[in-house]
């Protein structure tokens, strides 16, 4: 195993947050009821700051009602709660649409809004996620600029003291955010504020880079010291599943000889590939009720070469190992599973390092043109229309399909194309899942579905939990001033659109892991605490170990593994460190005076009672 030691530095820099631990919650709409019972358990979790639509249309159903009711009464238990709320004011009116157009409306329900709370509410943000089309149609700087710049003004003219973070955008935009100050828009807010959304990748593959990002564009343009907040992050648990549960397991009962027997399954999962290529396997082993083994790129070439497999299945996310292995393995009867959007498009091949990359010279035609596999969407050009999108059904269920199959006309005298779920729109016959069965100089199959496996690629519960904890401590540790986990109460009203599973408590209220990670976060990282100014990660990026110290002087830090694990050896600066797990559990450790030999994955571990000195991995 490599080997590398770092030594921290003892410096400390930056100003904690009064509070930068924040939640988002639709506590002024459909939560409204449950409010009370989840500002007691916001508060169980040690979150002192909430999220929330002061939506226009909520405030005035035409231009000359106003209701504030609602607002007055989440307010009351807001306070009563001893909590703060960061309220957003967004979204068009009925009778103002869109509100940038409406201007002069849009700043009587500002003025209105502000002056009734501007004593009880310091930050105000204007609108949500404006550089999307989801949140403003046809989203573009120059409109949005036209309401906040005014906005701005306005919150002003109320209260000079009060500040304004611009509208949280759905990412980081960078060429948005750029042309945003190209037009002036410097000055139109106080803080800087992103939702940099991953999922399903993890934090450590590119938050930091992004956040990077971002800062060099406001240095450029000479706003560098106005603070940035996150108001949404986070991971879904959506249930990992097949999109259509029991095709799969009908395709392998129609190309076994018997259907009950088990077959031998591989699936890809490779520490190269992103997050959410790797099929779930709790749910590739529900749908196949049998064992599934998980095998890396290099693992399985291995095994087609010594002892070939019933069946591998391929990355959901149209990855697939370019090595004519693949082909060979069809060819001499192997089945293999391509699902998730288009077969075969994304190639993979080591580069000189040795590590698996994806190749952009692969040629993925040609590995369709070996299978007699033909994949097509309306992006292509061909000599008929077809649909953008339409319903193909199969297996009792109708689903949407974007991308679709046909036969190809490489397949030979014996071959046959099986569909599996199909459907007619405009006189186009679509097929979003097939057998390709072969019978001449080959004997295998390819099963490939082009339906897209959102399932297949959430997080499981204790993974959310594990996500949420590593971004946050990343975050803190970047200087970012306040956190808003997206968010408190999961709807749960579908079990596969992630929108409803992003919550840290079930719908019933009752805890998820994640609940119970971001207690013991507040409870090891004190709201006062200040990042140390060290080196916080290896070189080889395979440990982090972002560390804090409060004011009265008390030390601590997390540390996990990612990508690999294993023995951590850590040397701290005193015998008396405590080591806590993500979800608050006492850990012991193997001890020898300062010396702790430690088990590590990708599930931090808290230290309390100094400060790590040196880690080896």
């Amino acid at each position: 195993m490599r080997k590398f030691v770092c030594v921290l530095a003892a410096a400390l820099a930056g100003v904690a947050a009064a509070d930068p631990y924040g939640i988002c919650a639709h506590v002024g709409g459909h939560e409204f009821a449950t409010r009370e019972k989840a500002f007691a358990l916001m508060k169980e979790a040690g979150i002192g700051y909430v999220r929330a639509d002061f939506a226009w249309d909520g405030i005035q159903r035409n231009a000359e009602s106003w209701n504030y009711e609602r607002l007055d009464a989440l307010m009351a238990s807001v306070e009563a709660a001893q909590m703060r709320i960061l309220p957003i004011l967004d979204y068009n009116a009925s009778f103002a649409n869109p509100a940038w157009r409406h201007v002069d409306l849009w700043l009587r329900y500002v003025s209105n809004t502000v002056s009734r709370y501007q004593a009880r509410i310091p930050v105000w943000e204007v609108w949500n996620e404006q550089d999307i089309n989801q949140f403003w149609k046809d989203p573009n700087p120059t409109n949005y600029l036209a309401l906040l710049k005014p906005t701005y003004a306005m919150v002003k003219a109320v209260n000079p003291r009060l500040q304004v973070a611009v509208g949280g955008y759905a990412g980081i935009p960078l060429d948005y955010i750029e042309e945003l100050y190209k037009l002036g828009g410097k000055d139109c807010f106080d803080i800087m504020n992103i939702h940099p959304y991953s999922h399903p990748t993890p934090p450590e593959a590119d938050l930091e880079q992004r956040v990077h990002g971002l800062r060099q564009v406001m240095e450029k343009y000479g706003d560098a010291k106005k603070p940035i907040w996150v108001t949404e992050l986070g991971w879904p648990t959506q249930k990992q599943r097949l999109a259509v549960p029991g095709m799969l397991r009908g395709a392998f009962a129609q190309l076994k000889k018997d259907p009950a027997a088990k077959w031998r399954v591989l699936a890809v999962c490779d520490p190269h590939l992103p997050a959410g290529a790797c099929v779930s396997q709790g749910g590739l082993e529900d749908e196949l009720q049998q064992p599934v083994r998980r095998v890396t790129f290099d693992e399985l070439l291995a095994a087609l070469d010594a002892d070939p497999p019933d069946a591998v299945v391929l990355p959901v996310n149209e990855s697939f190992p370019a090595d004519e292995r693949i082909v060979r393995y069809v060819r001499d009867g192997g089945v293999l599973v391509s699902i998730g959007g288009m077969p075969f498009y994304y190639g993979w091949t080591r580069d000189p390092s040795g590590a698996w990359r994806q190749d952009k010279s692969v040629r993925t035609g040609d590995y369709l043109a070996q299978l007699r596999i033909d994949g097509e969407a309306w992006w292509y050009k061909r000599g008929y229309a077809i649909p953008e999108k339409m319903t193909v059904s199969g297996f009792g269920k109708d689903i949407t399909c974007e991308r679709f199959l046909r036969p190809s006309t490489a397949m030979k005298q014996g071959d046959s194309f099986i569909p599996l779920m199909s459907g007619v729109k405009d006189g186009y016959n679509g097929v979003g899942a097939a057998i390709i069965k072969y019978g001449s100089d080959m004997k295998g199959a390819v099963v490939v579905s082009a339906l897209r496996e959102s399932g297949m690629r959430g997080s499981t519960e204790d993974e959310q939990a594990r996500l949420n904890t590593r971004a946050n401590l990343m975050l803190l540790q970047m200087g970012i001033a306040q956190i808003f986990n997206y968010e408190f109460h999961a709807p749960e009203s579908d079990d596969l659109d992630q929108e409803s599973h992003f919550g840290i408590v079930h719908k019933d209220l009752s805890p998820k892991p994640a609940f119970h990670a971001y207690k013991t976060l507040t409870t090891q990282r004190p709201k006062d605490a200040a990042a140390v100014d060290a080196p916080w990660q290896s070189v080889d990026g395979a440990l982090y170990f972002p560390q804090w110290k409060t004011p009265d002087g008390k030390q601590g830090g997390a540390i996990w593994a990612y990508k690999r694990k294993g023995n951590a050896k850590l040397t701290f600066a005193s015998p008396r460190i405590k080591l806590t797990s993500y979800l608050g559990a006492e850990i012991k450790g193997d001890w020898r005076g300062s010396t702790c030999t430690l088990p590590l994955d990708d599930a931090p571990v808290y230290f309390s009672g100094g400060a790590l000195v040196s880690a080896e991995l």
